[in-house]
């Protein structure tokens, strides 16, 4: 089911640079395609295995910095040996979290080894919660700079190709890659009523799910966004591992990168006073509302993004118009709980409050549904 979230959390940018790069396969081929299901929000879960487990699942996540995030319940679940315990920030929300570090692991991603590695271990609830599923661990941006990464969103699989042999044939479009504090960025172009055109580095993220364009707090500012006369909502309805974030909702005339032009895109501007989203140095994130429209090729060994479009790109990006978000709670995430109901929207009209729970939806029980 296709909840009638007004968004899903975004996976939070992790500004960990601890792990050990995800380069030292065994059995190397040059290409592999990995079957992966690709949600319904834009999500990339990949089945992986920890030192010979049964599969679990893992989000693919350029917007993170560690190689490897493993979920703190799933790491004690393993039996893992954890190392330390630090206090960290910089990612989305303005509060610090806590996390441990693992290592000496064995990742198998499908035909894919990788040997002694090391993994960040930190809590994942708050992302489960909001997507309605265990999120085991998340596979971050350091598959994308040992391989060019091959995403179809149609086809629903991930290819990973040996950057010194890769060719590329298509018709899709290089557009500059650009690394810098281990984060990935291409330059796009935002026009905005009563602004103009806006240029920016916007950020990678393929763990930013339901989302199209979120803008730093302090781009905005510099900005003067939103404009006068731009209509607006406040969302708190999305949160990272700094806790809930505040964005304001609005739309862009156009959003550009490379020659691809978006009319009409939602924008996510945020309000934060910490974290990512309120960090000088980045001006946005390029999430998974807008990645889904291409079949998109990380590059990196040539510093391009390479975009091809797809069937979706003509789909028009809309913001959920229930005016309520949710999110899973309990063990198996079957408790569906109103977590922000909007004022003047549908769900604030037919009486809906926040911590209602949900028991049924069109003679179906809400247990039988997920998000």
């Amino acid at each position: 089911m296709r909840t009638t979230q007004a968004i899903l959390a975004f996976f939070t940018v992790i500004l960990l640079a601890l792990a050990t790069p995800l380069k030292h396969q065994e059995a190397s081929q040059s290409t592999v395609t990995i079957p992966v299901e690709i949600t319904s929000y834009g999500g990339i879960v990949l089945q992986t295995r920890v030192n010979n487990s049964q599969p679990m699942s893992f989000y693919l996540d350029s917007g993170a910095s560690s190689p490897l995030v493993i979920n703190t319940s799933k790491a004690r679940e393993l039996g893992l040996k954890l190392q330390g315990r630090f206090t960290g920030g910089g990612g989305a929300g303005p509060n610090s979290y806590e996390f441990s570090e693992t290592s000496g692991l064995t990742i198998a991603l499908d035909q894919r080894t990788f040997t002694d590695q090391s993994a960040t271990v930190l809590s994942l609830r708050l992302v489960e919660e909001q997507f309605g599923r265990t999120v085991d661990g998340l596979v971050g941006v350091d598959l994308f700079l040992n391989n060019v990464v091959e995403i179809d969103y149609n086809g629903k699989a991930l290819r990973l190709y040996d950057p010194q042999s890769y060719v590329y044939s298509g018709a899709g479009e290089s557009v500059p890659l650009r690394l810098r504090d281990h984060h990935l960025f291409v330059p796009a172009i935002i026009d905005i009523p009563g602004r103009g055109k806006l240029t920016g580095q916007f950020l990678v993220d393929t763990g930013g799910c339901m989302m199209t364009a979120i803008l730093t707090a302090p781009f905005a500012q510099k900005n003067n966004l939103p404009s006068s006369g731009q209509k607006t909502i406040v969302d708190q309805s999305v949160a990272g591992l700094g806790g809930n974030t505040q964005l304001l909702v609005s739309r862009a005339d156009h959003f550009k990168i490379g020659s691809s032009v978006l009319p009409s895109p939602l924008i996510y501007i945020s309000q934060d006073k910490g974290g990512v989203l309120a960090n000088p140095e980045y001006h946005g994130l390029l999430g998974t509302e807008i990645l889904r429209k291409f079949k998109v090729i990380f590059d990196y060994s040539k510093r391009r993004l390479i975009l091809e479009r797809n069937v979706n790109f003509n789909e028009p990006l809309e913001y959920d118009m229930s005016g309520m978000s949710l999110r899973a709670y309990g063990d198996d995430f079957r408790i569906l709980k109103i977590y922000q109901v909007l004022s003047d929207s549908p769900a604030a009209v037919a009486g809906l409050r926040v911590d209602d729970i949900i028991e049924q939806i069109d003679n179906t029980q809400a247990s039988q549904l997920t998000l």
